[in-house]
């Protein structure tokens, strides 16, 4: 039997009791819901206005999100508990938790729960001619790499385009995790002109800069680079390698750098994590 509960605020909370089933959610979490019920006692859903009642929701629990009263890792109430917590209607509650996690301030964990996302880091290797390793190093994060694939190949059909390479041209190819403080970020497939790194596949590269390499072995400095952004859904490797959310779309990258002679030296597709490190650009 259900027993609503109306606190000064007029803000309903619940009060269950149940004797089989699935235990409610105060029963789960109790100081999760006693947290959540305090902040949501501010909360206000306007019926008069024409903003959507959907919207004024995600609004309210972001902005107890941004100022820190749902810090990461908060577990919030079910989508039905915040039905009754709020006096709103499940579609209302399900728009606004959709709201939540496009913008990347909620995970849903199947079969654990809903919670306030980890707080993000930043890059800025994007807008930057320095690598991937090379930018989140400089700023004190611990960088490591896995190399999962390395070696020479015949070019395919792009990366003859890019390289502008002849029909027996070969690349080099290099699939790598690179991970920030140990957390999967970015899963890249790269490719370099074969011609201009001789002998590089018997080079020992684990954990070690591409650029650098380039530069310390061959000469070769990364001056530019062109880089497109898209947005797909992983496939099931990259979920299994990444560990990552198979009902979220990922940032895919398309880079091609250029030397110091304004010849490409670097073509790769990268699949970039943004849920846990947000890409910095200036313009």
């Amino acid at each position: 039997m259900d027993t609503a509960v109306k606190s000064e605020s007029g803000v309903s909370g619940v009060k269950r009791t149940r004797g089989r089933g699935r235990p409610s959610y105060d029963l789960e979490d109790r100081a999760a819901a006693e947290n959540f019920r305090s902040i949501s006692a501010a909360f206000t859903i306007d019926r008069s206005t024409p903003v959507p009642m959907w919207v004024q929701l995600k609004n309210q629990i972001s902005a107890a999100i941004r100022e820190g009263n749902l810090p990461p890792g908060s577990r919030l109430p079910s989508e039905q508990a915040l039905c009754t917590l709020l006096e709103v209607s499940r579609p209302v509650v399900r728009a606004a938790v959709r709201a939540l996690s496009d913008e990347g301030n909620v995970i849903k964990l199947p079969r654990k729960g809903m919670f306030v996302s980890p707080e993000r880091r930043q890059t800025d290797f994007l807008n930057a001619n320095i690598s991937v390793f090379g930018d989140m190093a400089s700023k004190g994060v611990k960088v490591s790499t896995d190399t999962l694939e390395f070696f020479r190949a015949r070019a395919n059909v792009r990366e003859k385009e890019v390289f502008n390479l002849p029909d027996a041209g070969d690349v080099i190819r290099i699939r790598r995790m690179y991970r920030m403080d140990g957390h999967p970020i970015t899963l890249s497939w790269i490719s370099l002109p074969g011609h201009r790194v001789p002998d590089m596949e018997k080079i020992d590269i684990r954990n070690r800069s591409l650029h650098e390499t380039l530069r310390t072995t061959y000469g070769i400095e990364v001056q530019r680079a062109e880089r497109w952004f898209g947005a797909e859904m992983p496939s099931s490797e990259v979920v299994r390698l990444m560990k990552i959310d198979p009902a979220q779309p990922v940032i895919v990258i398309e880079s091609i750098s250029y030397d110091q002679s304004r010849e490409p030296i670097e073509f790769y597709t990268a699949y970039y994590d943004s849920n846990y490190a947000r890409i910095h650009i200036s313009v």
